[in-house]
């Protein structure tokens, strides 16, 4: 039966239709041009007035035409099929990370609720049992939080309420409270420009920034250094997102910003969804602003630009 499914696979169906539609036109052309001697044959012995200089070529034209059209069909079907195929590839891929990533702070969770029941420790050893279920804790809910962001973005009827807030504090603010969760050894650099207003939906900005930050941490091969830096201009603010993790090849930051996609070494196990960067570059777009990645390759690490319309005082608006 395997070797049934490679002979039948689209691609192969695909090769055998490409070797079809050759030897049709092959058989076309011979057919036509041999009915075409036989008629001139038959024209020059009983009715030579009825014979015209050469083929009809409108006759020609139009059978090539059709087998062309044929041929276009085919392509685009394969290309479509081609499509499907890696999105429910990904998908697979997604349902077993999300899986993994699941079970895993539940695993934890479990085992540290049995350890205090059986053990009844001490309050201060109870302290780092409290910090590790908080954590797992944490991850489950910015795990849920990505998957109910990622269906939101994903609806057209989907708006954001966008306040105008002094950003500078939210972003300093943001990050302060989460250097603590930084793994031992990481570093975080914030520079912000004080007393610049935009107009931001508070919780979608906090998915974004989430996103980042566990982006850059699950991305270094080593403590993450993390640079943050707010400034502006007389019309846009500019976040900038900068890690010395392992960096990101060109060919991937063209995609990515799509949904499922994730960056992967050879023989690695890198925890996530391929919905965190996806959901940054639409909520931003919400935001009427953009994102963009540089990297220089591999270990050079990353930098990611958002650009945000200011605001000159506080108001409410919906974003489309």
């Amino acid at each position: 039966m395997n070797w049934l499914k490679r002979i039948f696979n689209p691609l192969m169906a695909f090769i055998g239709i490409q070797v079809a539609w050759v030897l049709a036109v092959i058989v076309w052309l011979n057919w036509f041009l041999g009915n075409h001697r036989k008629l001139r044959a038959l024209a020059e012995e009983y009715s030579p007035e009825l014979l015209v200089g050469g083929p009809d070529w409108l006759i020609l034209t139009e059978g090539l035409l059709l087998l062309v059209s044929i041929l276009v069909g085919v392509y685009v079907i394969f290309l479509y099929w081609r499509k499907q195929s890696s999105l429910v590839r990904e998908q697979r891929q997604f349902i077993s990370q999300v899986t993994h990533e699941l079970k895993s702070p539940l695993a934890s969770l479990q085992l540290h609720l049995e350890t205090v029941r059986r053990h009844q420790p001490s309050p201060e050893q109870m302290a780092p049992f409290v910090e590790t279920m908080l954590s797992d804790a944490n991850r489950l809910n910015g795990l849920i939080d990505n998957l109910l962001s990622a269906n939101r973005v994903g609806q057209k009827h989907w708006r954001l309420e966008l306040q105008s807030i002094d950003f500078s504090a939210f972003v300093e603010k943001y990050f302060r409270d989460r250097q603590f969760t930084l793994p031992k050894a990481g570093k975080l650099s914030l520079d912000i420009k004080p007393g610049i207003f935009a107009a931001i939906d508070q919780d979608a900005m906090e998915t974004v920034l989430r996103n980042l930050l566990e982006n850059a941490v699950l991305y270094s091969d080593q403590s993450p250094e993390i640079m943050i830096s707010l400034s502006s201009d007389q019309n846009h603010c500019y976040l900038v997102f900068t890690d010395h993790g392992r960096g990101i090849e060109l060919n991937d930051q063209k995609k990515i910003f799509n949904i499922f996609y994730r960056v992967r070494r050879k023989n690695e196990n890198i925890r996530g969804t391929g919905l965190g960067l996806f959901i940054v570059h639409a909520n931003i777009l919400r935001h009427h602003g953009q994102v963009k990645v540089e990297s220089q390759g591999q270990g050079q690490g990353t930098t990611f630009r958002i650009t945000l319309p200011l605001t000159r005082s506080a108001s409410t608006t919906e974003a489309s």
